[in-house]
């Protein structure tokens, strides 16, 4: 099966999860965006990791409702510009803002496996850390288990307009990007596993 047909098929199905608990409204324009416990938004963000982890040989991640939570805390704080306030985040944004909640969940999917195309800048054979790809480098990081994504809708115009005013924000446990020692020689494989069969495919979709 082609890497790109097995794409198509990882971007486009979303797998149920239990919903988070506890979910605090946040400060958004209007109610389109997917919140975090929404199951297809959590189904986009651990179908397009789990695609590319297995590609780089990393273990699979498990959805944490702590971590999405917080993250929910931080992007709708809504700062002027992108703006990573904790080690081990990964964060895009968008401008204008996506209109209806199908343009939400297909920024989510297309900032995730966005992070994936960075990884042609990556320095294999002198592994380190830059800002050109880092969010590649946390995507992939081996030693991530769990992770927790959130979407925040800030203001695209008028008072408290922001820029990139549509952003997602994910955190991850262990926190990647590690700079001590050969860490990103442990943490960061060559995409030399083989990509999902069909038949994992079909376990994991349904088809």
């Amino acid at each position: 099966m082609k890497l790109s047909a097995i794409l198509a098929l990882a971007a486009a199905h979303g797998v149920a999860a239990a919903p988070a608990k506890g979910v605090e409204a946040r400060a958004q324009v209007d109610g389109a965006a997917p919140h975090v416990d929404d199951p297809k938004f959590i189904g986009i963000v651990m179908d397009a990791h789990w695609f590319w982890r297995k590609v780089h040989c990393a273990q699979d991640l498990v959805w944490n409702a702590t971590l999405a939570q917080e993250a929910l805390e931080s992007v709708s704080v809504c700062t002027h510009g992108l703006q990573h306030d904790r080690g081990g985040s990964n964060l895009s944004g968008v401008g204008p803002s996506p209109g209806n909640y199908d343009a939400w969940i297909e920024f989510a999917r297309n900032s995730i496996h966005g992070w994936h195309e960075e990884e042609r800048l990556y320095p294999y054979s002198q592994p380190h850390y830059n800002d050109a790809w880092g969010h590649f480098s946390q995507m992939v990081w081996r030693d991530s288990s769990q992770i927790g994504c959130a979407l925040g809708h800030c203001k695209d115009s008028g008072d408290g307009a922001v820029q990139w005013p549509g952003r997602i924000y994910c955190f991850y446990l262990r926190a990647g990007n590690n700079f001590a020692g050969n860490q990103f020689e442990l943490n960061v494989f060559r995409p030399v596993c083989a990509p999902p069969s069909r038949q994992e495919m079909e376990r994991r979709y349904g088809y």
